[in-house]
């Protein structure tokens, strides 16, 4: 068979079988619901109980690292000013997401760096996966500046110390 041959077969099956699927619907019946795994919900919930609400945008999501001490006391006080969180459980899941994708980091002065400038263009989960040796963090920082990131003669040092220090790899 043709290739253009099979292209028409398959979308006359994949019709088909569409056509037979919607038969064995009522009609007007609702679609069956999607299930959503757990960090799918958690990213929903976040979505829209946090930026879609018009409240913020997610950036000062991204520049907080809380543990969960602390994003527990900022959903809390955001459920306070109106945010919409269905249920107790919705809101435990979003704390669960936002220290898993925007928990503490180790202190140090080029902390205050990586949350201003990295997580312009990535998030914590990038940075935590990322270890190099110091050498390599200088290599990835420089590649960082040729495609824009803002990374001064003073904040390099800061940053490539800070990041040498806590994201390197297994000695």
């Amino acid at each position: 068979m043709k290739p253009s041959t099979r292209w028409v077969v398959g979308l006359v099956s994949a019709w088909m079988a569409a056509v037979a699927i919607s038969a064995q619907q009522p009609s007007g019946a609702a679609p069956p619901p999607v299930a959503l795994d757990r960090y799918q919900r958690a990213d929903r919930v976040m979505s829209l109980g946090c930026s879609v609400s018009g409240c913020h945008t997610i950036r000062p999501i991204e520049t907080a690292a809380k543990d969960r001490e602390g994003w527990t006391k900022t959903v809390n006080a955001m459920i306070e000013k109106g945010a919409k969180i269905e249920s107790e459980e919705d809101k435990e899941l979003l704390v669960e997401i936002l220290v898993r994708d925007h928990g503490p980091l180790p202190d140090g002065e080029g902390k205050k760096v990586l949350l201003q400038i990295c997580t312009i263009c990535h998030d914590l989960q990038k940075v935590r996966r990322s270890l190099f040796t110091p050498d390599g963090w200088k290599a990835v920082l420089e590649e960082m500046i040729l495609g824009g990131a803002p990374l001064t003669d003073d904040t390099f040092p800061i940053l490539l110390t800070y990041l040498s220090t806590n994201f390197q790899p297994a000695r």
